[in-house]
């Protein structure tokens, strides 16, 4: 039934593909393949003529595939920044492109008659990467005929059908394309991303999540997913044939299952705020409700609820016990105690201590005795350091309920090294098995504070056998987590200063407002909305909150 649902929709593709290819100009200095070319292209892809094995061509083929990968692995274990790995790739790909394009011009599109399956898989792996857009347009109906043939597979199929949608400024339907930016991996937008494993089982990929992980350890990057636009590098007209072209068949019908639809009582949006000024870097504790602004996606909104600095919160203490803290336990139970303390009276407390594993000492609770005497067992083990697991399961399971009577926040104190940032076949074994990217959106879903403490352990002696790099990602992944959050960022040098960021973080705690909105915009359509919070009249302050959120 999957074989003949799969035959059906490459069929209608193909004919749509045909309908569409040419029946648009594209500039002469953007297409290499003149109509003419083209036409005959398709009709070459349509036909069965005889031909024999070209091994020059074939051999040819495998060379420039060979090199394009050597390259990569050459760039990716070169430790070069981001931006310089970026520019090389692309150069790499303009010259690719360059040679295929010439390569099509002479033979037509390569079969596996004419150069093997091997050949026909390095013609398409320089296809897929390449850099010029109009190409793959083109060739879209012979790409199509080959899939039909079984000359290419179907995952690789499915990558191409993606870049090709995100170059016309769509949203991927598989989710194989992600990119480097700002030393961060980022996953582009997913289009029905509820639906996007059943699309993948089609195309025989596996799961995201699955697929999530080997990206983050084949490259060494934390990955994340852009809630940004696209950028559209054809007409209108053209998008529109692509869209058409490539959704054929795989977004029709497609339902969702009403327990895999998240709903909520009230469409209020509400948000943490923390002021600062500007100038002394101190937070303001002293605002009232008209002091305050808030637009939704460009549109100011009439802020419905607010709340002052003194509604309690529920706040899980989250502790890295993995290697690089195993000789400072006894200043840890003690920094520990005093941070329970420190705490308001209202507020609730829960302590968390994570490596390989991760272990509840107590749940939230106001009884300050008991907190005390479960600081007291965390223990001297030492494992491996899963951050992304032990946040994530945090968030699932220990912190408290969503209501307007409490705020909720994650202290969490770790130098962010998740064995998962190392890469390379360890990956496979060791961090943790959520990606860093499926983390950071179950923190963009949850109205939670994410609030890092980064304790510097790069140049300890635990820590020897992490690079400058992987520090670089680390620190990285923990700002993150506090801006998607509109949680603060802090930094203890040492085990020892941790006491004093512990009492910094209770202090600015105190001053967080709260404030809430019903969106002028109702759609509950899933998009992301961007969110800013000013103070108008005062200028030497400023405000703090997460960046947006999904209107679910």
């Amino acid at each position: 039934m999957q074989q003949d649902s799969l035959a059906k929709t490459l069929r209608l593709i193909l004919i749509i593909a045909s309908i569409f290819v040419c029946a648009y100009p594209t500039p002469a200095q953007q297409r290499c393949l003149t109509p003419e070319e083209i036409r005959k292209i398709i009709e070459q892809a349509a036909g069965s003529a005889n031909v024999t094995l070209n091994k020059k061509l074939r051999d040819q083929l495998l060379k420039l595939k060979e090199n394009a990968q050597q390259r990569l692995d050459e760039d990716l274990s070169g430790n070069k920044k981001p931006e310089a790995l970026i520019k090389r790739m692309r150069e790499f790909r303009d010259k690719n492109t360059a040679r295929l394009c010439a390569i099509v011009k002479q033979y037509g599109w390569p079969t596996a008659a004419l150069v093997g399956h091997d050949g026909v898989d390095a013609a398409f792996y320089l296809l897929r990467n390449g850099s010029t857009g109009s190409l793959k347009v083109d060739l879209i109906p012979a790409i199509v005929a080959a899939v039909t043939r079984g000359d290419i597979a179907r995952p690789e199929f499915a990558g191409f059908v993606d870049r090709l949608r995100l170059e016309s400024g769509l949203k991927q339907l598989f989710g194989t394309q992600a990119t480097i930016r700002d030393g961060l991996l980022v996953l582009f937008p997913i289009e029905a991303e509820r639906d996007v494993d059943a699309r993948r089982k089609q195309y025989e990929l596996p799961l995201l999540a699955d697929y999530l992980q080997f990206l983050e350890a084949k490259y060494r990057l934390p990955l994340i997913r852009s809630t940004g636009t696209l950028t559209n590098q054809f007409s209108e007209q053209q998008k529109t044939s692509i869209a058409t072209t490539t959704s054929a068949g795989l977004l029709e019908g497609q339902t969702v299952d009403e327990n895999e639809v998240v709903r909520v009582d009230t469409n209020l949006v509400s948000l943490n705020v923390s002021v600062y000024s500007k100038t002394l870097k101190t937070h303001i504790g002293a605002l009232g409700q008209k002091d305050f602004s808030v637009s939704e996606d460009g549109q100011e909104q009439a802020i419905t609820y607010f709340a002052t600095t003194d509604v309690p919160f529920d706040l899980v203490l989250l502790i890295d016990l993995s290697g690089s803290t195993a000789r400072k336990r006894k200043l840890i139970r003690e920094s520990t105690q005093r941070f329970i303390q420190a705490t308001r009276p209202a507020d609730r407390v829960a302590i968390v201590t994570f490596s390989t594993t991760t272990n509840v000492m107590s749940p939230l609770t106001d009884d300050r005795a008991a907190l005390v005497a479960s600081s007291n067992l965390i223990g001297e083990e030492v494992g491996e350091s899963h951050v992304w697991d032990a946040l994530k399961f945090t968030l699932d399971k220990v912190i408290g309920p969503k209501t307007l009577e409490r705020r909720r926040a994650v202290v969490f104190m770790t130098d962010g090294v998740d064995n998962a940032l190392l890469g390379g076949p360890m990956r496979r074994h060791r961090g943790s098995t959520i990606s860093f990217g499926d983390l950071l959106e179950a923190v963009r879903r949850n109205d939670t504070l994410i609030i890092p403490i980064y304790l510097d352990t790069e140049n300890d002696e635990y820590s020897n056998s992490f690079t400058e790099r992987t520090y670089e990602n680390a620190r990285k992944t923990l700002a993150l987590l506090a801006d998607e959050s509109g949680g603060l960022y802090y930094k203890a040098k040492k085990i020892e200063d941790l006491e004093g960021a512990y009492g910094q973080v209770i202090e600015d705690l105190g001053k967080v407002y709260s404030l809430g909105y019903k969106p002028t915009n109702d759609k509950r359509d899933g998009r992301w909305r961007t969110v800013k919070i000013q103070l108008p009249n005062l200028p030497d302050l400023s405000a703090r909150t997460r960046p947006g959120y999904y209107a679910n």
